[in-house]
């Protein structure tokens, strides 16, 4: 061989292999001594004498191309992977199952390991083909519990602004001309409301304090009762809390039902994101 006393040719364990019937698991690839997998990658990627290769490059790339043949050994690639998951998700669903990593083993050997090195991981691989439902180790990811509430704490201020509007309130929202104060809804210049998930929550925020000094009356309109005390009543010379059935109450019985399931259902979310 010319240049044998190249660097990536001289003492290189790996010259002559057959690199078409080359095994090795990602695991083993992954931990191979770095100057091994130079030398193996220099001999998988083939370059005449070797030295059109840089040895910097290698160490940063060499392993890639190592499992990248690897995997071609094995017949893996993205026809034949997606073909093969593909039929055992129909299997597993005839079965009213799930894909698990045991069945993907039993595809073969390495197809895990073609998924974390295409994928980073076989919840990637489905979640890519829009199949993250059918592998059994994903689970449903939990949104942090400040982003559901405040997603809920929309759903309820959107909804009371309908019940609003059908009980022939007319109201503006957030812009009132003071710094720092948007309200919920602005029924005049003296009057406000704002829309909180829970009796509570006022008691909380900085909402009273705020408000308070710029209009004559705010008046808190809440979903979730955590008192037993009445549906309306002051808290402060200014502040009424006011629960949302004070304003059904005055819609028709059809119009109270509606409205009523949807809030039950942003009220149950709310109570099952608490525990």
């Amino acid at each position: 061989m010319k240049n044998a006393t190249h660097e990536l040719v001289k003492d290189n364990p790996y010259i002559g292999i057959n690199v078409k019937e080359l095994y090795m698991t990602l695991d083993e690839v992954n931990r191979m001594p770095l100057d091994d997998a130079v030398k193996l990658s220099a001999v998988v990627c083939g370059a005449p004498d070797f030295i059109q290769f840089n040895r910097g490059w290698l160490e940063l790339n060499g392993r890639h191309y190592i499992m990248q043949r690897v995997l071609e050994n094995a017949g893996l690639n993205n026809i034949t992977v997606p073909d093969m998951v593909f039929a055992l998700i129909e299997k597993k669903d005839k079965l009213g199952e799930k894909v698990s990593d045991e069945d993907l083993l039993q595809l073969h050997p390495l197809i895990l390991d073609y998924m974390t090195k295409y994928f980073k991981s076989p919840e990637h691989f489905f979640r890519a083909y829009h199949k993250v439902r059918k592998y059994a180790a994903w689970k449903p990811r939990r949104k942090p519990q400040v982003l559901v509430f405040s997603e809920l704490g929309r759903q309820f201020e959107d909804l009371v602004g309908v019940i609003l509007e059908e009980s022939k309130i007319e109201f503006t929202k957030y812009a009132c001309g003071i710094k720092g104060c948007e309200p919920d809804f602005i029924i005049d210049q003296t009057h406000w409301i704002d829309a909180k998930l829970s009796e509570h929550t006022v008691f909380n925020s900085e909402t009273i304090e705020k408000y308070e000094p710029h209009i004559d009356k705010l008046t808190i309109i809440y979903l979730r009762r955590s008192s037993g005390r009445a549906h309306r009543r002051m808290i402060t010379p200014k502040t009424e809390l006011v629960h949302i059935s004070e304003y059904l109450s005055v819609l028709s019985e059809e119009k109270q039902l509606y409205y009523s399931e949807i809030l039950d259902k942003i009220e149950k979310k709310a109570i099952r994101n608490l525990r």
